[in-house]
């Protein structure tokens, strides 16, 4: 499938330099280093130990659209559509989705009024488990289910499912004129804020800016985003917390406060003086990481998926973190489906 989406343009090689940096003394470690040395105490997402690293082109939402045009004709995709109710009709038969376009819950945007997106549906499959969790934007109501089964009972198991570890990312801009450490990712070691710095201008398919601006994403570590989430959480009394400049008011300055000081330090600077971005915005991910694999405890290990209800779930909450397990779950979830389908043939 990779070599697939790269074929067709959607996805290419990151050609990137890759390694770990020391957020004290600056000193980094190309990964061909890392890698003759063993495995790495600290990682992310396998940046270190992946044969090859991929992104979509121009942006990452490249994947989701060629994921999409590869299926061909026959699938409708519903853009920027978050998905609020799933409805098995009295006949057991079929599923009505129903759903809102446009929902910015951080920008205060309740999106339009609910309307049903489709009918008649022989399987309906959900792949983010924020779904069976109330006061988050994902919250989707499931009505039809079985009272007794495989169907309710996972979906109530999931409801349930250990919290997901979060993270917070920060976008950065600089003038042309910054210095320019010599990665274009690492993995941040020593520092209680930082876990992973990119430069986003390196990634094949960006365009240029005219200004020359250089874009960096800095990414916390999960101990702070856990500290930080503790105090400023994702929901308050069950009721979604947005991600408004006033929430962000204390934190995005310890994140751009620290990601300038090693940025300096990378480039030699022993003060740890970076020039201040032009532009920066944070961005919570309250769901980067969940904090165990709950594959145990459904059928397979790998997806969920009931035959008679024609309902399922798939995501990388189920068998461990990153974009692999989430294809193998998403993979194995459609085959389920469509021995559904050509059951009812």
């Amino acid at each position: 499938m990779c070599e697939e989406l790269k074929a067709k343009g959607y996805v290419a090689r990151w050609d990137g330099v890759f390694g770990t940096l020391n957020a004290f003394d600056g000193v980094f470690i190309p990964k061909r280093r890392v890698e003759t040395s063993g495995p790495p105490r600290q990682d992310f997402f396998k940046l270190l130990t992946a044969d090859e690293v991929l992104v979509g082109v121009p942006t990452n939402q490249a994947i989701c659209e060629g994921l999409r045009a590869l299926a061909g004709d026959d699938v409708t995709a519903h853009w920027h559509t978050t998905v609020t109710g799933l409805d098995r009709d009295a006949s057991g038969k079929t599923w009505s989705v129903s759903g809102v376009n446009k929902r910015r819950l951080d920008e205060g945007q309740a999106g339009s009024k609910e309307k049903r997106l489709s009918g008649r549906n022989a399987a309906v499959v959900v792949c983010d488990v924020m779904a069976a969790r109330k006061g988050t934007p994902g919250t989707c109501a499931v009505t039809g289910l079985p009272e007794r089964g495989d169907a309710a009972n996972t979906w109530a198991a999931f409801a349930k499912v250990p919290e997901r570890v979060g993270l917070f990312s920060c976008m950065l801009a600089f003038d042309a004129s910054a210095p320019k450490p010599e990665f274009d990712a690492a993995v941040v070691t020593g520092s209680d804020v930082l876990g992973l710095l990119v430069r986003d201008s390196s990634k094949p398919g960006r365009a240029k800016r005219r200004d020359g601006l250089e874009r960096w994403v800095a990414v916390t570590t999960t101990k702070f985003a856990e500290e930080t989430i503790a105090s400023a959480p994702l929901t308050v009394d069950g009721t979604y917390n947005p991600q408004t400049a006033e929430y962000f008011a204390k934190i995005e300055p310890k994140i751009v406060d620290e990601a300038r000081r090693v940025l300096g330090v990378a480039c030699g600077d022993d003060d740890g003086e970076y020039p201040a971005p032009t532009h920066a915005k944070c961005q919570r991910w309250g769901a980067a990481y969940h904090s165990g694999a709950v594959g145990e405890g459904v059928p397979g290990g790998v997806c969920f998926f009931d035959m008679e209800a024609g309902f399922g779930m798939a995501g990388d909450f189920i068998q461990g973190p990153g974009v692999e397990a989430a294809w193998l779950s998403g993979e194995a979830v459609g085959r389920a489906t469509v021995r559904k389908l050509k059951a009812k043939l």
